[in-house]
Protein backbone atom coordinates (compact mmCIF):
# COMPACT_ATOMS: atom_id res chain seq x y z
CA UNK A 1 0.00 0.00 0.00
CA UNK A 2 2.51 2.71 0.54
CA UNK A 3 4.36 1.55 -2.57
CA UNK A 4 0.97 2.46 -4.14
CA UNK A 5 1.17 6.00 -2.02
CA UNK A 6 4.63 6.79 -3.10
CA UNK A 7 3.88 5.68 -6.94
CA UNK A 8 1.06 8.27 -7.17
CA UNK A 9 3.41 11.00 -5.03
CA UNK A 10 5.97 10.62 -7.36
CA UNK A 11 3.54 10.94 -10.69
CA UNK A 12 1.68 13.80 -9.55
CA UNK A 13 4.97 15.55 -8.84
CA UNK A 14 6.01 14.25 -12.78
CA UNK A 15 2.84 15.48 -13.91
CA UNK A 16 3.41 18.92 -11.66
CA UNK A 17 7.29 19.62 -12.98
CA UNK A 18 5.62 18.67 -16.37
CA UNK A 19 3.02 21.57 -16.13
CA UNK A 20 5.11 23.85 -14.87
CA UNK A 21 8.06 23.35 -17.50
CA UNK A 22 5.05 23.82 -19.88
CA UNK A 23 4.49 27.01 -18.73
CA UNK A 24 8.13 28.41 -18.98
CA UNK A 25 8.14 27.28 -22.05
CA UNK A 26 4.81 29.35 -23.31
CA UNK A 27 6.30 32.40 -21.36
CA UNK A 28 9.92 32.50 -22.89
CA UNK A 29 7.84 31.94 -26.38
CA UNK A 30 5.24 34.31 -26.13
CA UNK A 31 8.24 36.76 -24.90
CA UNK A 32 10.33 35.85 -28.47
CA UNK A 33 7.36 36.45 -30.08
CA UNK A 34 6.58 40.00 -28.81
CA UNK A 35 10.02 40.99 -28.92
CA UNK A 36 9.88 39.95 -32.89
CA UNK A 37 6.80 41.58 -33.63
CA UNK A 38 8.26 44.89 -32.09
CA UNK A 39 11.21 44.47 -34.30
CA UNK A 40 9.29 43.77 -37.18
CA UNK A 41 6.61 46.77 -36.46
CA UNK A 42 9.98 49.04 -36.22
CA UNK A 43 11.25 47.85 -39.45
CA UNK A 44 8.02 48.92 -41.03
CA UNK A 45 8.40 51.93 -39.97
CA UNK A 46 11.94 52.49 -40.18
CA UNK A 47 10.64 51.30 -44.06
CA UNK A 48 8.12 54.33 -44.13
CA UNK A 49 9.32 57.03 -42.74
CA UNK A 50 13.12 56.20 -45.38
CA UNK A 51 10.59 56.41 -48.16
CA UNK A 52 9.66 60.17 -47.31
CA UNK A 53 13.32 60.81 -46.61
CA UNK A 54 14.21 59.83 -50.31
CA UNK A 55 11.13 61.39 -51.30
CA UNK A 56 12.03 64.77 -49.43
CA UNK A 57 15.59 64.47 -50.63
CA UNK A 58 14.56 64.71 -54.19
CA UNK A 59 12.32 67.57 -53.89
CA UNK A 60 14.58 69.73 -51.88
CA UNK A 61 16.81 68.78 -54.96
CA UNK A 62 14.52 69.66 -57.59
CA UNK A 63 13.24 73.10 -55.81
CA UNK A 64 17.00 73.69 -55.00
CA UNK A 65 17.78 73.38 -58.71
CA UNK A 66 15.58 75.78 -59.20
CA UNK A 67 15.92 77.96 -56.43
CA UNK A 68 11.82 78.03 -55.36
CA UNK A 69 12.03 76.22 -51.76
CA UNK A 70 7.70 76.30 -51.33
CA UNK A 71 5.48 76.13 -48.29
CA UNK A 72 5.09 71.82 -49.03
CA UNK A 73 9.16 71.33 -48.79
CA UNK A 74 8.86 73.21 -46.22
CA UNK A 75 5.93 71.41 -44.17
CA UNK A 76 7.22 67.94 -45.60
CA UNK A 77 10.35 68.49 -44.54
CA UNK A 78 9.06 69.48 -40.30
CA UNK A 79 6.71 66.34 -40.32
CA UNK A 80 9.64 64.20 -40.60
CA UNK A 81 11.40 65.81 -37.61
CA UNK A 82 9.42 63.84 -35.10
CA UNK A 83 9.65 59.65 -36.63
CA UNK A 84 13.39 60.28 -37.85
CA UNK A 85 13.92 61.47 -33.83
CA UNK A 86 11.70 58.32 -33.04
CA UNK A 87 12.57 55.61 -35.36
CA UNK A 88 15.35 56.63 -37.64
CA UNK A 89 18.91 55.31 -36.50
CA UNK A 90 21.38 57.82 -35.15
CA UNK A 91 23.46 57.48 -37.93
CA UNK A 92 20.52 58.04 -40.50
CA UNK A 93 19.04 60.38 -38.51
CA UNK A 94 22.23 63.07 -38.29
CA UNK A 95 23.52 62.63 -42.05
CA UNK A 96 19.51 62.95 -43.32
CA UNK A 97 19.52 66.51 -42.01
CA UNK A 98 23.73 66.85 -43.37
CA UNK A 99 22.32 65.81 -46.86
CA UNK A 100 19.40 68.14 -46.48
CA UNK A 101 21.55 71.02 -45.49
CA UNK A 102 24.18 70.55 -48.00
CA UNK A 103 21.65 70.49 -50.91
CA UNK A 104 20.54 74.11 -49.57
CA UNK A 105 23.45 75.39 -48.77
CA UNK A 106 24.86 74.19 -52.60
CA UNK A 107 22.24 75.56 -55.07
CA UNK A 108 22.61 79.08 -53.12
CA UNK A 109 25.72 79.33 -54.62
CA UNK A 110 24.90 78.28 -58.00
CA UNK A 111 24.81 81.31 -60.49
CA UNK A 112 24.75 79.35 -64.27
CA UNK A 113 22.63 76.61 -65.74
CA UNK A 114 25.90 74.33 -66.30
CA UNK A 115 26.78 74.45 -62.87
CA UNK A 116 23.07 73.62 -61.80
CA UNK A 117 23.39 70.44 -64.02
CA UNK A 118 26.86 69.55 -62.90
CA UNK A 119 26.10 69.67 -58.85
CA UNK A 120 22.30 68.26 -59.61
CA UNK A 121 24.25 64.80 -60.58
CA UNK A 122 26.52 65.26 -57.78
CA UNK A 123 23.62 65.59 -55.20
CA UNK A 124 21.93 62.85 -56.77
CA UNK A 125 24.75 60.70 -56.48
CA UNK A 126 24.67 62.09 -52.78
CA UNK A 127 21.35 60.83 -52.49
CA UNK A 128 21.53 57.75 -53.94
CA UNK A 129 24.23 56.55 -51.76
CA UNK A 130 22.36 57.62 -48.68
CA UNK A 131 19.06 55.64 -49.87
CA UNK A 132 21.86 52.65 -50.09
CA UNK A 133 23.15 53.02 -46.96
CA UNK A 134 19.43 53.52 -45.78
CA UNK A 135 18.53 50.09 -47.29
CA UNK A 136 21.36 47.91 -45.72
CA UNK A 137 20.26 49.25 -42.30
CA UNK A 138 16.88 47.94 -43.44
CA UNK A 139 18.98 44.48 -44.88
CA UNK A 140 17.17 44.88 -48.12
CA UNK A 141 19.62 43.51 -50.32
CA UNK A 142 20.18 43.73 -54.50
CA UNK A 143 18.06 46.74 -55.66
Amino acid sequence: MSETIIASLVGAGGVFVGALMTLIGLGIQSWLQSRREEKQHIKRKREELYIKVCYVLMEHEKTGRYKEINKHCKDVFNELQAPMLIYASRKIYKEYYKLDSEIWQTYAKIHTKKQAEQISNEIADKIEAFAEKMRKELGIKGA
